[in-house]
């Protein structure tokens, strides 16, 4: 039965441990392990491939809940890693090496790293800052002198206008020029009739050239990119460094399909660091992959190989982090209910 494994506020630095239905003593070690990359919490931020278990001391248990308090060490060394990364805290009773107990660890909001002591300077810079946009926006809002000249021409043209049209008002000329317009405006007409199909066919030129590309240009560069996906990401393309490997192989940004079958390639080929690591990097935001790493570890859908082995735990972690991501995973749901039994 997977643990409820909380942090609670208390101070910066500090924070409540609680963990739900532990049923050993008070007297225990724990083992943290990050999602990330599958490392294990070793010190003060410091993390490692290897195991290392840490001893709790000054806890107590009251109706199978285990509580006390936990400092910086565990504290800073979660909340540096950012939201993006869940934890997995398993326990072991350090009175009984059989019972031990694991479970995906939530962090309350209100959780804060030790650096926090050092903030009460920051609202006085913060009220300085507000200051300087204050002096700013007044300074904008203060009338410009250089601009006043721009009534006085506005003026002029008002008073120069009504003499324009005194002069142009009564003249019977007019009449004649009024009969001479209609011949410029129809060459006009004309000529604004010719551009008009001008425009057309320059519209038409456009998208014919536009299909063309889409038709024959733009086929042949998802090839290109295909091809660079697939040698960037192709198993056995890897050398000694995994790490490197990986980094390559998602800077080429592959699709979730692609990611899958890079996993089942690793594991065909016992490439489980790989598989391990793909798996765990990916999870975290991907509810498909999440769920398919979760059956890795499912006795119901575990198929024997050398990467993975069944773990009803581990497979509570991931089906969880997988529901984060779609809340609505039928399968999620039944399995982590038929788990938790």
């Amino acid at each position: 039965m997977a643990l409820r494994i909380e942090l609670e506020g208390y101070k910066p630095g500090i924070a409540k441990f609680l963990a739900q239905k532990w049923s050993g003593s008070a007297d225990i070690d724990i083992l943290i392990q990050r999602n990330q990359d599958g490392y294990y919490l070793l010190g003060l931020n410091q993390w490692g491939p290897e195991k290392h278990w840490h001893t709790l001391t000054n806890l107590s248990v009251d109706n199978q809940q285990l509580s006390g308090l936990v400092e910086e060490w565990l504290v800073d060394s979660l909340i540096i890693q950012g939201t993006q990364v869940r934890f997995l805290i398993e326990i072991r009773d350090r009175q009984n090496d059989n019972n031990k107990d694991r479970g995906v660890v939530n962090i309350a909001d209100n959780v804060f790293p030790s650096a926090a002591l050092n903030t009460e300077t920051v609202p006085d810079e913060i009220e300085q800052n507000r200051s300087q946009p204050a002096q700013e926006a007044a300074n904008l809002n203060t009338p410009d002198d250089s601009k006043s000249p721009e009534p006085e021409e506005a003026t002029l043209d008002a008073e120069n206008q009504p003499e324009i049209d005194k002069e142009a008002a009564p003249e019977p000329v007019i009449a004649q020029e009024v009969v001479s317009i209609p011949e410029p405006t129809k060459s006009k007409s004309k000529s604004g009739t010719f551009i008009l199909i001008l425009v057309i066919l320059l519209i038409l030129a456009g998208i014919g050239g536009a299909v063309w590309y889409f038709l024959f240009s733009k086929d042949n560069n998802p090839l290109i990119t295909t091809t660079q996906t697939n040698s960037q990401c192709n198993v056995s393309n890897a050398t000694s460094d995994d790490l490197s490997f990986i980094q390559q192989c998602l800077q080429s940004k592959p699709d979730t399909d692609a990611l899958i079958e890079v996993i089942n390639q690793a594991k065909q080929v016992n490439k489980c660091d790989i598989a391990q690591r793909l798996y765990a990097n990916q999870s975290m935001l991907n509810a498909k992959i999440a769920l398919l790493y979760a059956k890795e570890y499912d006795e119901k859908f575990y198929q024997d190989n050398r990467c993975f082995k069944v773990d009803k735990g581990t497979a509570i972690y991931w089906y969880e982090t997988s529901l984060n991501n779609d809340p609505n995973n039928a399968l999620a749901k039944e399995r982590l209910v038929e788990l938790q039994k």
